[in-house]
């Protein structure tokens, strides 16, 4: 597939809605466990236009869709996945938001992708160090169309990307604009930009390079997903803000912004929002 047939459908996808909704690892809670295909289809019906998968390779080399270092709020185990056998981590049993262990186990990404082949876009997350295997999966699926791979920006990381034989959509994550460098040098499929902007000591605080990224066609991915009390990923415009406080402090700041794609833990709240704001259809 060459870099046009690759991007259609992210291109096509962001044309009929200006702003898109990405959902840090479908829609867990309850007796729904988070990456998997229950919460991702969720995602989709909460109005979510990208899934956030994360995912772990184990010792022998099969691929599953968890977050690995999630293992003792997930199991109640202290055993990092990437550390066991894939028979080790198919034994495992999830815990709800109850803490009951429930039936669900822990899901391949091979089935992950089998069943969500064809039009949805699936961000695959945490696999920069096994993008070789994650690839061959998707190459035997021929989902490229599908598939948007990030990372923080490392050399490694890059020369995998520029020298592997299929243009892969790439939004680095970038935290400075010397990174944004490294990658806008790099011939590599790079359709968009996860900005992070910590502090108004940021490179990016004035949004000028932003607005820089859009001239030059590139997504801006912002993102208001709250990880904990402290880490700050955009000036403190987050799902927390917006909900608890005022959705335009939360994400009407993350609009004014320039954001084409927003990755958050509620999407339907989203949804509802740029509807709200009229950058998205009841439909």
């Amino acid at each position: 597939m060459n870099k046009s047939d690759i991007t259609k459908k992210l291109i096509e996808r962001k044309r009929a809605k200006d702003v898109l909704i990405a959902v840090h690892r479908g829609c867990g809670g309850g007796n729904i466990i988070e990456n998997t295909i229950s919460a991702f289809e969720i995602a989709l019906k909460y109005g979510g236009d990208i899934i956030e998968v994360d995912v772990a390779k184990s010792t022998d080399g099969k691929l599953y869709t968890i977050h690995e270092g999630q293992e003792e709020r997930l199991f109640f185990s202290k055993d990092n996945v990437q550390t066991l056998s894939s028979r080790e981590i198919e034994s495992l049993s999830y815990r709800n938001g109850n803490s009951f262990k429930v039936k669900q186990k822990v899901e391949e990404l091979e089935a992950v992708l089998q069943h969500f082949q064809g039009d949805t876009l699936i961000n695959l997350d945490r696999a920069w160090d096994f993008w070789d295997d994650v690839f061959e999966l998707v190459r035997q699926r021929s989902m490229f169309d599908q598939i948007i791979v990030k990372s923080p920006v490392k050399e490694t990381y890059l020369d995998v990307l520029e020298q592997y034989d299929v243009p892969v959509m790439y939004i680095p994550i970038v935290k400075n604009a010397r990174e944004l460098n490294q990658v806008l040098a790099r011939n590599i499929n790079t359709v968009g930009v996860e900005v992070i902007i910590s502090s108004e000591q940021s490179d990016f605080y004035n949004l000028e390079i932003i607005k820089d990224l859009k001239k030059r066609s590139l997504l801006v991915w912002l993102n208001a997903i709250r990880l904990n009390d402290s880490t700050v990923l955009t000036l403190g415009s987050d799902d927390d803000t917006a909900l608890l406080v005022n959705e335009d402090e939360g994400w009407g700041r993350i609009l004014d912004m320039g954001a084409d794609i927003i990755q958050t833990d509620w999407p339907l709240h989203l949804a509802n929002y740029l509807q709200k704001r009229r950058l998205r259809t009841t439909s």
